[in-house]
């Protein structure tokens, strides 16, 4: 999440003219030639509507530099606003420059607005006022929040949803992530514009950003509530993150895997099944993410990895949910225990689905050229518990590989702390160590408790 002064340009006359008309009683507005960026104070004499001219007054002699044909930069005291020009004619201390075609605007709306990543995975449920068809609110529809202030929120339709909602729709919101809004707050879609999500790769995914104007203001404990960055976007926890050159050699690290997997046809086909535009998939990106960063830090502490190893780890990451791309609520279930407890929730195919995880990404492994040793068996053993409780093979203790036990710890710590916001390494530590026994396993929970 980042908090900023918000920006935008228009392109309407009607914005335009009454920024410039409202700016010919302002004292701080200014012109500037690019070559020389020195700033020349005017004021704003005159606006010709019909001749798309606009007529300037220099407070100082017309600058030597100043020409007819000249491109000019202003910039207006009103809504911190600028544009660019052609100056037309120049008369004594008057000058007429053609009517701007956009001008960018501050908004100045005297609210925080807060800005968040995709993979931040910040949510609104939304519906229209009167469904024209029946006369009643139509049906919520769960989307992507790209942006929020107490007046007004943006928002990611994916295509699937972009149909739904047209601009000046009345809408309802009623909710914010996990936090419910009652009575829900009614808006109007003030703009609705094509935008482009990054896939997991890279890729430009189409979408559209949808922005509404609330007809009151949203409640100032629900937004807080909401905007708070939870730790789960960034794990700076000494044990595993030393320094911050660290963590950007790991995600440098991720960017080159990236690449590599972009460059593999039958790779890039399987990461294309992660939909940015779908909410539901942002849960995947930060949970590889998170994980290769973890795994790195981890292991590279506990002196198991060294620069030569990251590579694999980040590998592992990126393909050990790979079964679960086009399922993307299967990769939140973190064992087969959990899985037969809500299998109710579940058809026969995603049952299917969810057990060949572990195999499909080890064949996926397997069968590439340039994998690296142990990482097909390693993928193998990622859902195996000590007790022998977990699956494929039903593994116990003796039989698991050091780096799959820093795999399973890394994931169990991941799944741990994106389910719990006040996360604390005591609690994780007292809750999982008892079901992660084994050599191996004791080595890594002893160092988490040093």
């Amino acid at each position: 999440m980042r908090t900023k002064k918000n920006y935008r340009i228009t392109g309407r006359f009607k914005e335009i003219f009454e920024v410039l008309e409202k700016a010919k009683n302002n004292t701080g507005n200014h012109f500037w030639r690019i070559q020389d960026r020195n700033l020349h104070p005017i004021n704003i004499h005159k606006i010709h509507k019909d001749q798309n001219l606009v007529e300037i007054e220099l407070k100082e002699t017309i600058p030597p530099i100043l020409d007819e044909g000249d491109e000019i930069y202003l910039k207006m005291e009103t809504r911190d606003s600028a544009f660019k020009s052609r100056v037309q004619k120049i008369d004594t201390r008057t000058v007429t420059l053609d009517f701007p075609e956009e001008i960018v605007l501050s908004e100045h709306r005297g609210e925080t607005r807060h800005y968040f990543h995709p993979s931040e995975d910040k949510t609104a449920s939304i519906k229209k006022s009167i469904n024209p068809a029946t006369g009643l609110p139509g049906s919520p529809i769960t989307t992507t929040v790209a942006d929020i202030s107490p007046s007004g929120i943006a928002l990611i339709l994916s295509h699937h949803h972009s149909h739904l909602f047209n601009a000046k729709d009345r809408i309802l919101l009623d909710s914010l992530g996990n936090y419910r809004i009652y009575p829900a707050i009614e808006g109007q879609i003030v703009f609705k514009n094509p935008h482009q999500t990054k896939g997991i790769l890279g890729q430009n995914q189409k979408s559209f950003k949808i922005g509404i104007q609330f007809s009151t203001t949203l409640p100032k404990a629900t937004l807080e509530r909401f905007c708070l960055r939870d730790k789960t976007l960034s794990i700076d926890e000494e044990k595993f993150i030393k320094d911050q050159s660290f963590r950007k050699n790991v995600h440098e690290r991720m960017d080159e895997m990236q690449k590599r997997f972009s460059r593999k046809r039958n790779f890039k086909k399987i990461f294309d099944q992660i939909d940015m535009r779908k909410h539901e998939h942002h849960y995947l990106k930060s949970h590889i993410e998170m994980l290769a960063e973890v795994m790195c830090g981890l292991g590279y502490s506990i002196g198991w990895v060294s620069e030569a190893t990251m590579d694999k780890l980040i590998y592992l990451a990126y393909l050990h949910d790979a079964r679960y791309f086009s399922h993307p609520k299967l990769a939140k279930i973190s064992s087969k225990k959990e899985f037969e407890k809500r299998i109710e929730n579940f058809t026969k195919e995603e049952e299917i689905i969810f057990f060949e995880g572990p195999l499909y990404a080890s064949e996926l492994a397997r069968s590439d050229t340039e994998s690296y040793p142990d990482a097909s068996k390693i993928l193998l053993q990622q859902k195996e518990i000590p007790d022998g409780s977990g699956f494929p093979y039903a593994i116990t203790t003796s039989q698991f590989l050091p780096f799959s036990c820093l795999f399973i710890v890394s994931h169990a710590f991941v799944d741990y702390v994106l389910s719990h916001p006040d996360w604390s390494m005591d609690d994780f530590v007292k809750t999982h160590e008892k079901t992660l026994k084994g050599n191996y396993f004791n080595k890594i929970f002893s160092y988490l408790k040093s």
